[in-house]
């Protein structure tokens, strides 16, 4: 396996910190910290904060695309839109741990405030489901809810015991498949 070139391990740095402390306090100094390298090292990569915010979301955006990726049984091109709603819905309400979803709660929240970096997560969602609004209604319902699975969990207020989640996770994707 090869080893990640210096801008992607500054980028997965940067996406430590800012899960600690929120996009919007991001530093070059705290990400060379995190990185190991030099501030400069860290500029020649990265020569705007606005440059390096990108990367943290799109780290973000790359490990939830590999998580929604995993719950297809091919490739992306081949699945149905329903497959890869199902896939999108599961990597929200399913992840098993390569995730840190407080982080990324904490990241996405910033990101709510700056519409490029928003874009990026639409893009995202809109390549896996497609136009939210020409879904029926039982499949909006389930995306919805899937993400309040995320969101309580992310803030560590899961309001039922695990074997009901997975059967309410079951019932999300019936709603999906109709």
């Amino acid at each position: 396996m090869s080893r990640p070139s210096a801008r992607q391990e500054i980028a997965e740095a940067a996406l430590a910190v800012a899960s600690r402390v929120g996009l919007g306090a991001l530093t070059f100094e705290a990400v060379a910290a995190e990185a190991g390298k030099t501030k400069g090292g860290i500029l020649y990569h990265f020569p705007s904060k606005e440059d390096l915010a990108r990367a943290v979301i799109e780290v973000l955006i790359a490990a939830w695309d590999d998580d929604a990726q995993r719950h297809l049984d091919g490739p992306f091109d081949e699945a149905t839109r329903e497959e890869r709603i199902v896939a999108f819905l599961l990597s929200t309400a399913e992840t098993d741990g390569q995730l840190e979803a407080i982080g990324d709660l904490s990241v996405l929240v910033d990101v709510t405030h700056d519409t490029d970096l928003a874009a990026i997560w639409i893009a995202h969602r809109d390549r896996w489901v497609g136009d939210i609004g020409t879904l029926t209604l039982q499949q909006q319902v389930a995306l919805a809810a899937a993400d309040g699975i995320w969101i309580d969990e992310a803030m560590q207020q899961v309001p039922y015991p695990a074997a009901r989640r997975d059967e309410i996770v079951a019932e999300l994707v019936r709603m999906v498949r109709g």
